[in-house]
């Protein structure tokens, strides 16, 4: 009865394992994303395929009892931080599921195309994708490379992550955590008002990376014929502001005091950039949006997100960034 309850007293609190204020933040989001795509899949009548749910469950349910292990087996004060870790992990998992589905929601909507303005926008710069994508096909090596750059951005955040964790810093591991989120959603949310059929079928030309499953998806969900959402056939429908160059610039940032690994990823990203419109795939204002968009969230985090995260006694890192 003593050692039941001794171990009982020795549990972490929840704010030692990820929910403290910043981390109630990101779960809060989550849930209001959630409630977005019921909102949206109720009153525009969609669907999801069940079935097609499971593979992509299964892992956060792990990371779920991951995290419920450190709180019922109590260890060290070093295991709080890996605690927090699985916790930020779970939560980004989450939301790119849930965030995945309410694009489907966002194009559902049915607003008006803005491919006219982005193109317009595009003009004014002088720029021009399909003549972008044309010279990029014609040159195979760079065609490949922009490929393998674009379809970086995954593992880039899984590196990240592991990094970071491996590294222990947790003040940089929540700033990457928040500017995922806050990029995401904004993102996702800027698609109901502004959504694009993207370059390919605007202008009526083949992309060097295969888009035939985006575009259709998009025309099908935005005049109201597509009402079931598979989740093995998932796919990124934002143009504008592009998710992808903002990934590359969070990732970057992240790295932005360990010179090692800033240097190459802020090359990789820097391809990543230019493959997003030099492969036909995005307008090039739609990877110039990125940028704003990333400065807010560094202004929010810098201004208000920071000082919801609790410094922990020789937090380094975290004193270091305040």
């Amino acid at each position: 009865m003593i050692a039941a309850a001794n171990r009982r007293a020795a549990r972490p609190r929840l704010s030692d394992l990820g929910l403290n204020r910043l981390g109630w933040f990101l779960a809060l989001l989550n849930a209001a994303v959630l409630l977005a795509d019921v909102t949206l899949f109720s009153a525009l009548g969609l669907s999801i395929v069940w079935s097609t749910v499971t593979l992509y469950v299964l892992p956060l349910a792990a990371l779920f009892l991951v995290w419920l292990n450190f709180y019922f087996v109590p260890g060290s004060a070093k295991e709080s931080t890996v605690a927090e870790f699985v916790f930020l992990i779970g939560l980004m998992v989450s939301l790119t599921n849930v965030g995945s589905v309410m694009q489907y929601g966002a194009v559902a909507i049915g607003a008006p195309y803005v491919d006219s303005w982005l193109a317009a926008g595009d003009r004014a710069l002088g720029l021009y994708v399909p003549s972008l994508a044309e010279w990029t096909r014609a040159h195979r090596f760079v065609a490949l490379a922009m490929y393998v750059s674009y379809a970086s951005l995954i593992a880039q955040f899984f590196f990240t992550i592991l990094v970071l964790a491996a590294y222990r810093d947790r003040a940089r591991i929540w700033e990457f955590a928040f500017h995922f989120h806050v990029c995401l959603v904004i993102t996702v949310a800027a698609l109901a008002v502004f959504p694009a059929i993207c370059p390919p079928a605007y202008y009526h030309f083949d992309p060097t990376i295969d888009m035939t499953r985006v575009i259709h998806q998009i025309r099908t969900l935005h005049d109201g014929s597509m009402k079931a959402v598979r989740f093995d056939e998932l796919e990124g429908l934002v143009s504008f502001p592009s998710f992808h160059a903002a990934g590359g610039i969070i990732v970057s940032w992240a790295f932005r005091r360990r010179r090692w690994f800033f240097v190459p990823l802020a090359l990789l990203n820097v391809a990543m950039f230019a493959s997003t419109f030099i492969t036909g795939v995005h307008y090039v204002v739609d990877v110039i949006a990125s940028v704003p968009l990333f400065a807010f969230s560094v202004f929010a985090y810098s201004r208000w997100g920071a000082r919801l995260l609790p410094a922990q006694p020789g937090d380094a890192a975290f004193a270091e960034a305040n």
